[in-house]
């Protein structure tokens, strides 16, 4: 409320209006000072204390806090809780006169001798009644009225204005328009005071017990909802836990019966009197039965090979023995021949009787197969050693020394080196080997330092040809170390390798080149090395090999049809590959 208009409403209610306030009859008057803005008391022949003395009620210390008062109202024990009601008056005579009127044991009176007291109180308690002056200095009654309404806290506690200024209907409307539940003036009949806050206790007692009962009841509530939520909980889980074993065992059966007729394992069950009980889906695969051969003998559905092979297996059967035999079935369109292994065997029941008989049909032919590969690798290694020690043996003879300690070092040396080419093919499963995997096994031993150097694409030798280049490999890398590019700290050794196209067909070319070794001259006689480099390599590849002892370097020159030397010819064709390998070692 701004100031211009509380100052035009204290104009038009008239700030020198005599007021009094009435209790027991007798009007004490109340003045306006306005030599220091404050309301007092004025003097008067009858005292305060002389008029609740001269108030029968009071005097003879009957206050209506039980049963029914003179207005019906009923009204609470002494022995309940009291409750709070706040008192807000500038003037603190008033607020004793208040004290006085309203003294029971049932209320508890808070003294408020400003707005801001009162607000004070109004956050530190909970107020049933608040009965508020008007005309306050500072903010107003109505002003505080609104302030009360705004908060969410206060905004339900009913207020009932006392006023002795105030007395126009507009005054009363604007009293109400603040929130106020009524609108006294001054003098106030204490009776009437007394019931109208009577009847505001009474309904704050009926709310709090209406709210502990609400409570209670939402208590309960809760409580029986979580009691129906956990029978809802266990109900659901064992139901939950019934389909699961249903669903478990409806599995379990759906699993044994997939088992049953997915397995490549025939199983069959027949009766004491040789009719089948059970049969899956392999078994009648195996034998070429229908689905439907249950209930029919086994010699009317087998062939009679089949039958005849069979038949001595279930009578040992039934005569409680287990036994097998093994069936071939003839080659089919692309496939060859299958092996199945039989084996009959008793079914007995818990007190150990024959009730019939379990048939296992297992297909052995990756067995089969496997035992004749295993034959086939023995033959081969046989083959193979044969080769080796003829090998060997030409080795031997071809190895010439002064005297038998050279010998054998060269004869060690080039069987090292065969043995290197065997290690890598050995690792290649015998199929084939690169040629850098080729070239690290020949020349480990003549790898001191960066000074010999690959380049070419990673093409695959064929077993012929990797023993031939290792042999090959050997003896120019030991020529180097004797006398040419290895035998010093300088020398480097180039190998490189490709695959050419000329007018006869793919050609694979490999070189050998030497620099910064010692100078080079032409042999005086042909040794078993040159006969390697040179006459050996023409014959096993079929090609031509040029050697060339210049003075800076001996350069050796390999060309050979691709057909001769690669494990796969296609994919070392020109273009086939574009991986380059370039190695320092």
């Amino acid at each position: 409320m701004s100031e211009r208009r509380r100052q035009r409403l204290y104009r038009q209610a008239g700030e020198h209006r005599p007021v009094a306030l009435l209790i027991a009859g007798v009007a004490i008057p109340l003045t306006s000072d306005r030599s220091n803005g404050k309301r007092s008391a004025m003097r008067s022949s009858v005292s305060i204390k002389d008029t609740i003395v001269n108030f029968p009620a009071l005097n003879r210390g009957e206050s209506h806090v039980s049963g029914a008062d003179d207005h019906g109202v009923k009204r609470t024990g002494a022995g309940d809780d009291p409750v709070n009601i706040l008192i807000v008056d500038d003037e603190p005579k008033n607020l004793t006169v208040l004290e006085t009127v309203l003294d029971d044991p049932g209320y508890r009176l808070i003294r408020a001798e400003s707005a801001d007291q009162a607000l004070l109180a109004l956050l530190a308690d909970q107020f049933a009644l608040l009965i508020l002056d008007i005309r306050m200095p500072g903010v107003t009654g109505i002003e505080l009225a609104h302030m009360i309404k705004e908060r969410k806290k206060t905004a339900q506690i009913p207020i009932i204005f006392l006023t002795a200024y105030y007395n126009e209907d507009q005054h009363v409307l604007e009293g109400y328009g603040a929130g106020a539940v009524d609108y006294l003036h001054k003098p106030v009949n204490p009776d009437i005071l007394r019931s109208k806050v009577a009847i505001f206790a009474e309904l704050y007692r009926m709310q709090q017990e209406l709210k502990l009962s609400n409570h209670a009841l939402v208590a309960e509530v809760t409580e029986r909802r979580h009691a129906q939520s956990q029978l809802r909980e266990l109900n659901e889980t064992l139901e939950r836990r019934v389909m699961e074993r249903t669903a478990a065992l409806r599995t379990s059966g759906a699993l044994l019966q997939a088992a049953s007729d997915n397995v490549s394992v025939g199983l069959a069950t027949l009766s004491r009197e040789l009719r089948y009980t059970f049969v899956n889906p392999a078994f009648c695969r195996i034998f070429g039965l229908p689905r439907e051969a249950a209930e029919a003998p086994p010699e009317k559905l087998l062939s009679g090979a089949d039958a005849e092979l069979i038949a001595p297996l279930l009578e040992r059967a039934l005569a409680g023995e287990r036994s097998a035999c093994e069936l071939s079935r003839p080659a089919t369109e692309g496939d060859g021949p299958s092996h199945y292994s039989v084996i009959c065997e008793p079914e007995r029941d818990g007190e150990g009787e024959i009730t019939g008989l379990v048939m296992v049909v297992v297909d052995i032919t990756d067995r089969k197969r496997s035992e004749e590969h295993i034959r086939l690798l023995l033959s081969e290694v046989n083959h193979r050693s044969k080769n080796m020690l003829t090998v060997v043996s030409v080795i031997a003879r071809q190895t010439k020394a002064p005297n038998q300690e050279e010998f054998v070092r060269r004869f060690s040396d080039r069987l090292q080196a065969l043995a290197a080419s065997h290690d890598v093919l050995a690792k290649g499963k015998w199929r084939s080997v690169t040629i850098p995997e080729l070239l690290r096994a020949q020349l480990a031993h003549f790898l001191p330092g960066q000074r010999i150097h690959f380049d070419g694409p990673p093409l695959e030798l064929s077993i012929a040809g990797a023993q031939c280049m290792g042999m090959v490999i050997h003896e120019l890398a030991t020529n180097a170390a004797k006398h040419g590019a290895l035998s010093n700290a300088e020398g480097v050794v180039e190998i490189a390798w490709r695959v050419e196209k000329d007018d006869a067909g793919d050609r694979f070319l490999m070189t050998w080149v030497e620099r910064g070794g010692p100078a080079v001259a032409p042999p005086t006689h042909q040794s078993y090395g040159s006969t390697v480099i040179k006459s050996m390599a023409e014959l096993s590849l079929d090609g031509q090999i040029d050697l060339d002892f210049a003075s800076a370097g001996l350069s050796w020159r390999l060309l050979c049809p691709t057909a001769r030397i690669l494990h796969d010819p296609v994919a070392g064709r020109v273009g086939g590959s574009p991986a380059v390998l370039t190695e320092n070692s």
